[in-house]
């Protein structure tokens, strides 16, 4: 296929992508003023996943487990599990646009982080000044919620920032390992589910699906478990593989802002204008961040691995 066609075919992935990403963010935030847990929530997310990408990647079990394991372990946390509890948990403090802002917005300033401290790649100016913006960006929302909000906010925001870094992670391991979307959809979601009774029997998560009204558990199956759990992981790992890590981060910068204008109605939530500044500077900064990292890569038996 072309290279022109490949690019309009990530391009419409990540539109798929930061549509599904703004609604997870609605509906993190709804679920914190439900009756459902994070366990339940996390389980109406990956189960669905692990049986439809389990079944699609049945005949790839052996490429999948010849991949490096720290790869694997960088999808299977950096987007299953323990990242989802992390942004769960976050956005129980935090107003939808910083969740927004603070997890897709800034991935790709962790993502060239990653890639020059580990990778060994060098950073254009242009990069540089967009990961300048977005850190600019980061300091306003974290030197409004120090000195100006609740602590419980200053909490969201950092757990916020813990879950982008994790996410961080999983872009890279999925860019490096040479899986295709189904793949590493399988490692990230039977990982997450065999993570839930663990979680559960170490007191960490708990369950109470049977106490939810049916239309709210038909809601987060629909917005978790396809939208998000399915569809989104499969987009993005898609968008990933044609358009590069650097590139797939960028455009999910511009979740915040479809996430904010979500909020406004749905949440009666105010934007003030150091947020809009602050989104402003994340997502111009996260343009700029965009430009295509050169991974360096080897063969293997059985797949293109990173060096």
């Amino acid at each position: 296929m072309p290279a022109t066609s490949q690019r309009l075919l990530g391009l419409a992935a990540m539109l798929v992508t930061v549509t599904i990403w703004a609604s997870l963010f609605i509906s993190l935030r709804q679920a914190s003023q439900s009756v459902l847990t994070s366990g339940d929530i996390a389980l109406l997310r990956f189960l669905p996943a692990a049986l439809l990408f389990g079944w699609l990647s049945r005949h790839r079990v052996r490429h999948i487990v010849s991949v490096p394991k720290r790869y694997l372990f960088a999808i299977a946390f950096g987007a299953g599990l323990p990242f989802y509890l992390l942004a769960a948990t976050g956005m129980q403090f935090a107003p939808v646009a910083d969740g927004a802002s603070l997890i897709p917005g800034i991935l790709p300033l962790f993502v060239s982080a990653i890639a020059w401290g580990v990778y060994g790649e060098s950073l254009s100016v242009g990069r540089r000044l967009g990961i300048g913006l977005i850190v600019i960006g980061i300091g306003a929302f974290l030197w409004h919620s120090l000195f100006f909000s609740p602590w419980s906010v200053t909490q969201g925001h950092f757990i916020l920032l813990a879950a982008s870094i994790s996410w961080a992670w999983f872009t890279i391991g999925v860019r490096v390992t040479g899986l295709n979307a189904a793949e590493a959809g399988a490692v990230l979601a039977i990982s997450a589910v065999l993570l839930l009774p663990v979680g559960a029997i170490s007191g960490l998560i708990s369950f109470n699906l049977l106490q939810a009204p049916l239309g709210e558990l038909g809601y987060h199956v629909l917005a978790q478990g396809l939208g998000v759990g399915i569809i989104a992981n499969y987009s993005y790992a898609f968008a990933i593989r044609r358009l590069g890590a650097e590139m797939s981060a960028a455009i999910g910068a511009f979740t915040p802002v479809v996430a904010a204008l979500i909020a406004i109605p749905v949440f009666s939530e105010t934007v003030s204008t150091l947020t809009v500044v602050a989104m402003a500077l994340i997502v111009f900064g996260a343009v700029l961040a965009s430009e295509g990292i050169k991974w360096r890569r080897t063969q293997t038996k059985s797949g293109p691995q990173a060096a």
